[in-house]
C-alpha cells in the first residue's frame, strides 16, 4: 500500500508542476493571508491546498464547501461553489488567467 501512496503523491506533484497552476498566497485570491498558500488553476477552474486544510477552512470559509477531491496530499475545490468562484474571479481580475500570464500580457 505504501508504494501506491508514493506513486500517487509523485504523480500529483508532477501534475501540479506541469498543469499551469500557480502557487500563490491566499491573499492573491481574496482570502485572509492566514490561510497560507493555495494552488490556482484558472484554466481548469479549481483551487487546491497542499497538506492540511485547517487554515483555509477556518480563515477562508471553505469548511462550508461540501464537495472536494483529495488526491495525495492535495485537496481540490472546484468552481461549482460560490466561495471558490469568487476566489477565482478575484485572482483573474487582479492577475489575469494562465493564458494571459503565459503570453506575458499585462493585467
Amino acid at each position: 500500500m505504501w508504494e501506491l501512496e508514493q506513486k500517487v503523491e509523485e504523480l500529483t506533484k508532477e501534475y501540479m508542476n506541469t498543469s499551469g497552476a500557480v502557487r500563490v498566497s491566499a491573499k492573491d485570491v481574496g482570502l485572509d493571508p492566514r490561510c497560507g498558500f493555495v494552488w490556482v488553476s484558472t484554466d481548469e477552474e479549481w483551487i487546491a491546498v497542499e497538506g492540511s486544510t485547517r487554515l483555509i477552512n477556518y480563515y477562508g470559509g471553505f469548511e462550508y464547501i461540501e464537495e472536494y477531491t483529495v488526491i495525495g496530499s492535495y485537496t481540490f475545490y472546484e468552481n461549482e461553489f460560490d466561495r471558490v468562484e469568487s476566489c477565482l474571479e478575484f485572482y483573474i481580475n487582479n492577475f489575469g488567467t494562465e493564458k494571459d500570464q503565459q503570453q506575458g500580457e499585462l493585467v
